[in-house]
């Protein structure tokens, strides 16, 4: 399954379509970690977790076609300059390997939907690294959106060793706008509490996550890589991959949100089983 979507019958929210841009296979570590350092587990890690998905979501509002996250570019497998050189370059393609089967483009998942890149009118990232931000260049006349935190890495004299590809990330053209998040942490994009952006770091200094509330259904949570896969959050268990202090603090924010909406329905980028959950959300 490379789609899914799920129709409401009222409200704003009018669809909600799981897409796949691509596939990816990780250390074990960046799935279920432990507190490793991740220099070590780097330089040490002999086996492959299975091939994932790298999902999107592609939102049907009332108000726009909203985009979450873009993927990873096809770009990845055939530019030979694409990544860092050197030792930092041999580190990426340690810890991750990509695909991007053909039916599996941006374009291409799109067009299945009945859409084109052109029809995007928001597009909300994650986070900045690659196969979360790696398809950006459509973009350039609607507002891509990322936490202040994140677009900080930017600034940084060296993105790259942060996961930022920042000579790709944001692509010529493209402007990214910051996200301020309010009082009560949170960034309501039309201010009528239906795609709500909340801070959850850890993975990356200034990770986020939309929350989509439906009028007839469950809330969902996109979260981008805060986990691979929702079970493990009730455990504490965090990829070894970033701040893990300020993971494990949004596992329990994550928590909180669940006793909040017992119905909440939490959907990662690289869980396999993400499209399937989508297609059983609970009613209202």
């Amino acid at each position: 399954m490379t789609r899914a979507s799920r129709t409401y019958s009222a409200g704003p929210v009018r669809a909600v379509h799981g897409i796949t841009l691509g596939e990816v296979r990780v250390r074990p570590k960046n799935i279920e970690g432990t507190g490793t350092p991740m220099l070590w587990w780097t330089l040490t890690a002999r086996t492959w977790s299975p091939w994932l998905p790298v999902h999107a979501f592609v939102i049907e509002h009332e108000r726009g076609l909203l985009l979450f996250d873009t993927g990873q570019s096809p770009d990845s497998l055939t530019d030979p300059d694409y990544y860092p050189g050197g030792l930092l370059g041999w580190v990426y393609h340690r810890q991750a390997q990509f695909r991007v089967p053909a039916e599996q483009t941006l374009d291409a998942q799109l067009a299945e939907l009945g859409f084109a890149a052109s029809d995007i009118t928001h597009v909300v990232l994650s986070h900045l690294h690659q196969d979360h931000a790696g398809n950006l260049a459509p973009f350039a006349a609607v507002p891509v959106y990322a936490s202040a935190d994140e677009l900080a890495l930017l600034e940084q004299k060296t993105p790259e060793l942060h996961g930022v590809l920042s000579r790709r990330i944001p692509p010529a053209g493209v402007a990214l706008t910051p996200v301020a998040f309010d009082a009560d942490a949170q960034f309501d994009l039309f201010d009528d509490g239906t795609l709500v952006m909340l801070p959850t770091p850890g993975h990356t200094p200034g990770s986020m996550s939309l929350m989509v509330s439906p009028t007839d259904a469950a809330p969902l949570l996109l979260v981008g890589d805060v986990t691979y896969d929702p079970a493990l959050l009730a455990c504490g268990i965090v990829p070894d991959v970033g701040d893990r202090a300020a993971q494990l603090a949004t596992a329990r924010v994550i928590a909180d949100l669940q006793v909040q909406h017992p119905e909440l329905t939490v959907l990662a980028a690289h869980d396999r089983g993400a499209l399937a959950t989508l297609l059983a959300q609970t009613p209202q």
